[in-house]
C-alpha cells in the first residue's frame, strides 16, 4: 500500500490529470479566442455594429442552450476520455473548414454564422465532459488542487489566448487565426490519448430516458436550496457578467475610447494575471472554509469593476480594473466550481456540470444579443454600467438573504439515496 509521503501533494502529481490539464489548456485557449475572434471579425473584418457582434457571441453558444444538458447525460453514460477526444477533433475540422475558406475569399456573413455555429455544437458536447474527468481522476483531498490548476490553465489562456490570436491575425490575417486555432486543437488531442481511465458498470440511470436522466441531475440541484441559489448566481453571471467582460468591454474600447477592437486582448490578458494570483493562493491554500462566503465576494467585487469600467475614460483604466476583475474572478471560478463538485455525487457528475456550463456559458450568448442590442442604442459604456449595476445589486441582497449559501462548503451536502 502506498504511504501518504510517496502521493502526490498537488494534482499535477497525478499522471491522468496532468494529461487532462494539458489538453484542457488548448482547448481554453481555442474558446477564449474563440470569442475575441468572431467579435473581431464582426466589428473589423465585416465593419458591422455592435448589435452583430453580439450575434456572433449568440450563435457561438446557441448550440450550448439545447445541447449541454443531454452533453452531461452522455458524459455519465459513455467513455469520456474518447467522447472528449472526438469533439476536440470535430472542433479542429471546423476551425481549418474556416480557415480555408477564408484564404479562398468566401469570407462573408453566411461563413461566420455557419463557423460559429458548428464550432458551438462541438464544444457544448465536449465541454461537460472535460468538468467531469477532474473529480474522476483526483483523490478527493486533491480536488481543490486539480480546480485551481484547471483555473490556471483557464488564465494562461485568457492570457494568451485572445493576445495571440490578435497577433496570428495581425500577421496572417483571419485565415491564419483559424489555422493556429486548428494547431492548439489538435496538439491538445495528444495527452488526451494518454488518459486511462476504469471501466464503468451500467447503472438503472442508463436505463432512463434522455428526459428522466436530465430530471434526475436538475432534481438534485434544486432540492437543496443553497445550490438552487449558487447556480441562480452562476445564471447571472454567464447572462451579464460573462457577456459584459467578452462582447460589451470590446464595443467600449472601440466606441467610447476609439481604439482597434483588437485592443481589448490585452485587457483580457490582464484579467488572466489577476485570475493567475488569486488560483495560486486557492491552489496553496487547500481546502478552505467559507467558500461560500468567499464565491459571493468575490462575485461583488467583479460586477462593481465592471459598472466601473463602464465609466472609465481612459485605457490605463481599464488596465487596473481589468487586473482587479481577474483577482475577484480566481476566487469566483475556483469556489463555484469546488463547491458543486465536492457536494455532487460521481453518478450524476456529468448531468451537473451539463447544468453547470450552461448556466455559466450557455447564457453568456443570450446576454451578449441583449446587450449589443442595448448597446447599439444607448452606447457600450452605459449598457456596461447599468447591467452591472443591476448584478451587483443582486448579489448584494442575495448576500444578506441566504446565509446557507454563504456556509455551503463548510459542511457537504448528502447525496440523494
Amino acid at each position: 500500500m502506498t504511504s501518504d509521503a510517496a502521493e502526490p501533494n498537488n494534482a499535477l502529481g497525478v499522471r491522468p490529470f496532468r494529461y487532462l490539464w494539458f489538453n484542457a489548456f488548448t482547448f481554453y485557449m481555442v474558446a477564449n479566442a474563440l470569442r475575441f475572434v468572431y467579435g473581431w471579425i464582426a466589428l473589423e473584418g465585416l465593419d458591422e455594429n455592435e448589435t452583430v457582434q453580439g450575434l456572433m457571441v449568440f450563435l457561438l453558444g446557441l448550440p450550448g442552450i439545447f445541447l449541454l444538458l443531454p452533453a452531461g447525460v452522455w458524459a455519465d453514460r459513455l467513455n469520456r476520455r474518447n467522447l472528449l477526444i472526438a469533439t476536440q477533433l470535430a472542433t479542429a475540422l471546423v476551425m481549418a473548414a474556416t480557415a480555408i475558406a477564408i484564404a479562398n475569399g468566401a469570407l462573408s456573413m453566411g461563413l461566420v454564422i455557419a463557423s460559429a455555429l458548428l464550432a458551438g455544437v462541438a464544444s457544448a458536447i465536449g465541454s461537460p465532459v472535460r468538468t467531469s474527468l477532474v473529480p474522476e481522476l483526483l483523490p478527493s483531498k486533491l480536488l481543490f488542487s486539480g480546480i485551481a490548476l484547471n483555473a490556471l490553465a483557464l488564465t494562461s489562456s485568457l492570457i494568451l489566448g485572445s493576445v495571440t490570436a490578435q497577433l496570428v491575425g495581425n500577421r496572417f490575417d483571419f485565415d491564419g487565426v483559424f489555422w493556429y486555432l486548428t494547431i492548439l486543437l489538435v496538439v491538445g488531442v495528444i495527452p488526451a490519448s494518454r488518459i486511462v481511465i476504469a471501466g464503468r458498470e451500467p447503472t438503472e440511470s442508463d436505463r432512463a430516458t434522455m428526459r428522466e436522466a436530465v430530471r434526475a441531475g436538475l432534481s438534485f440541484v434544486f432540492r437543496e436550496r443553497a445550490l438552487r441559489t449558487l447556480f441562480a448566481l452562476l445564471a447571472l453571471a454567464g447572462l451579464i457578467m460573462n457577456a459584459l467582460m467578452f462582447v460589451t468591454l470590446q464595443a467600449v474600447v472601440k466606441e467610447e475610447l476609439g481604439r482597434d477592437a483588437g485592443d481589448a486582448a490585452p485587457l483580457l490578458a490582464l484579467m488572466g494575471v489577476g485570475l493567475a494570483i488569486t488560483s495560486v493562493f486557492v491552489m496553496r491554500s487547500g481546502d478552505m472554509k467559507n467558500k461560500g462566503t468567499f464565491f459571493i465576494r468575490a462575485m461583488m467585487v467583479g460586477t462593481f469593476c465592471l459598472f466601473l469600467m463602464g465609466r472609465a475614460t481612459s485605457y490605463g483604466q481599464l488596465m487596473v480594473l481589468a487586473v482587479i476583475m481577474g483577482c475577484a474572478g480566481g476566487i469566483f471560478i475556483n469556489m463555484n466550481q469546488g463547491l458543486i463538485q465536492s457536494n455532487t455525487p460521481p453518478d450524476l457528475m456529468g448531468r451537473v456540470m451539463g447544468l453547470f456550463t450552461l448556466v455559466q456559458t450557455g447564457f453568456t450568448p443570450i446576454g451578449a444579443l441583449i446587450l449589443g442590442v442595448v448597446a447599439t442604442a444607448i452606447g457600450p459604456g452605459l449598457t456596461m454600467s447599468i447591467a452591472s449595476a443591476f448584478a451587483f445589486c443582486v448579489v448584494v441582497y442575495t448576500y444578506f438573504t441566504s446565509p446557507e449559501l454563504r456556509t455551503l462548503g463548510n459542511d457537504d451536502i448528502e447525496a440523494p439515496a
